[in-house]
């Protein structure tokens, strides 16, 4: 029986690797779905530069496992495995991210472990997320800082990055309110009017899951359309709502 991403990461020798204990069990169930595929993995934040080493063991036939860092002692780090590499830089810069779309895109899992200050993951996701293979992983680790002043964040704070994300739940049902309210007005918050990503206006989120300090955010498969798809009716009998039977599957 194979190791879960847990047991992988508990019994790790190495480099180091610093996680919850959460984000393991959270970890296993998210990435489970693309263990055997040839994925390519993009990390910010690489620090020690265990956490790359774990995912390798984990995917065993990813493609490359790339790590993000601004620290350039970062780039000092060597690896046995080929498909692992480390890029020194700032991810929001433009170097960095025209560099990340030559090289790893489609990106199948980003994790975004950087600086967790909530403007710039914000300007990660908006700039990252269009990167992301359909039917990939976005994933925000120690969402906690986002209460946080220090990171920008705060309780009652408009614009930290968790209230974003929460606005982002309105978003992914934009098709039931959209002669309601101009998107731009409604995420006026944390874009400048004509600033609003594309994929915002796509419709190219299929779900965002909220854990404690941990948020997902899984891309469609395809863009825009109705996320609920064909209303779906079955059964022969409708004694209390007639009107339901005109939905329901020929037969």
């Amino acid at each position: 029986m194979k190791q879960t991403y847990a047991e992988i990461h508990n019994t790790h020798r190495g480099k180091s690797s610093d996680k919850w204990e959460s984000y393991l069990r959270a970890y296993e169930r998210l990435f489970s779905p693309y263990r055997q595929r040839g994925v390519t993995i993009v990390e910010i934040g690489v620090q020690n530069g265990g956490s790359l080493e774990v995912m390798a063991k984990y995917f065993a036939n990813a493609k490359q496992i790339i790590g993000c860092d601004k620290d350039p002692a970062c780039g000092g780090l060597e690896y046995a495995d080929e498909r692992i590499s480390v890029v020194v830089g700032d991810i929001n810069s433009q170097e960095i991210l025209a560099r990340l779309a030559t090289h790893a895109r489609p990106i199948d899992i980003f994790i975004d472990d950087g600086s967790h200050v909530s403007r710039d993951v914000i300007t990660t996701f908006a700039a990252y997320f269009p990167l992301v293979a359909p039917g990939g992983l976005f994933v925000i680790e120690d969402a906690h800082c986002f209460y946080w002043e220090k990171w920008g964040g705060g309780i009652l704070r408009g614009a930290s990055a968790q209230q974003f994300f929460k606005q982002m739940t309105d978003v992914l049902n934009h098709e039931h309110w959209q002669q309601d309210l101009p998107l731009e007005t409604f995420l006026s918050s944390f874009f400048a009017k004509g600033a609003i990503p594309a994929f915002l206006r796509e419709g190219w989120m299929e779900s965002i899951e909220f854990m404690n300090s941990l948020i997902a955010i899984r891309k469609a498969t395809h863009r825009g359309g109705s996320k609920l798809r064909a209303r779906t009716v079955v059964g022969d009998e409708f004694e209390v709502e007639a009107e339901t039977k005109q939905f329901a599957k020929a037969r």
